[in-house]
């Protein structure tokens, strides 16, 4: 069912100011011409106000609104008719409008309907390109996600002459610890790992698994020295850890080497990275 609260969008925003412009147009129309019959007037600004309907609240709705006002006017003819004796003969105009209040439900309804159909598909591809950018297991960005967010990065310190700086994170035994403690247990280790660099680092930085192995972080605004700061502050938390296997919690000791560089104007992405890479070879913890 669909849900008939009124969902602040922008393009609901910008088709009720088209039609209170139209409205507008009515009121200066008839307010300036002597030939146009009152009833006129009330029926064009019930259909604007009909269309409105249908459109922030749905078809249905709409529809309903469009009844009720064919009600009151089939009502005003007949009375005219019948009673008042105002109306003694037939014109075309009479029938139009009783078809022009559902109709113009109905296109204002499924225009409605189009364009929902049409952001929601839009914010499904919005989350579906994000959800290929990112890895399950740790929530990272994954290899591609991650090295677009460096070219980006790269950009806008380039352009605006910000700081720039990268870490580069490897689990040195990553071999060693797969084969104590299986797949599993790994996949653990590498979660907790995650989770830790989440907890201890800022929304603003950007972090990637490069491979089962390697972690990429982006640090937006930092110098070399303020990356140093935080890679030691990494090594003081992962270089043990705490994970549960089958159950069990026990504290795992890991070898990491992390790399640092800052970025140089005018260099590329992917040097930047290299750099960071090369860096941490000279790590020891």
């Amino acid at each position: 069912m669909r849900n008939t609260t009124l969902n602040f969008r922008l393009d609901i925003l910008v088709f009720d100011l088209l039609m209170i412009f139209w409205l507008c147009i009515f009121i200066l129309v008839f307010g300036t011409s002597q030939n146009i019959e009152f009833i006129n007037y009330i029926l064009s600004a019930s259909l604007v106000v009909n269309m409105v309907i249908a459109y922030n609240l749905g078809l249905i709705p709409g529809l309903i609104a469009s009844l009720i006002i064919i009600f009151g006017y089939g009502s005003y003819l007949l009375y005219s008719v019948l009673v008042l004796g105002t109306i003694t003969e037939f014109k075309v105009e009479y029938v139009l409008w009783l078809f022009a209040m559902p109709f113009g439900a109905y296109l204002s309804g499924r225009l409605e309907r189009e364009v929902s159909n049409l952001l929601s598909s839009l914010e499904k591809y919005r989350i579906a390109d994000r959800l290929i950018l990112l890895d399950e297991l740790t929530g990272f960005l994954n290899t591609q996600g991650f090295f677009q967010r460096l070219e980006e990065e790269v950009g806008r310190a380039n352009r605006f002459k910000e700081m720039l700086s990268v870490l580069y994170v490897n689990i040195s035994d990553m071999g060693e610890l797969k084969s104590v403690y299986g797949e599993e247990g790994y996949r653990e280790i590498l979660k907790t790992i995650a989770q830790t660099i989440l907890a201890n680092t800022r929304v603003v930085d950007i972090k990637g698994l490069i491979d089962e192995g390697t972690i990429g972080i982006i640090l937006p605004g930092v110098n070399l020295d303020s990356a140093r700061v935080v890679k030691e502050k990494l090594h003081n938390l992962l270089d043990k850890v705490i994970i549960e296997v089958k159950g069990r919690k026990r504290p795992i000791t890991i070898r990491l080497r992390i790399g640092e560089a800052e970025y140089q104007q005018g260099e590329d992405a992917l040097l930047l990275w290299e750099r960071a890479k090369d860096t941490s070879r000279y790590d020891v913890g």
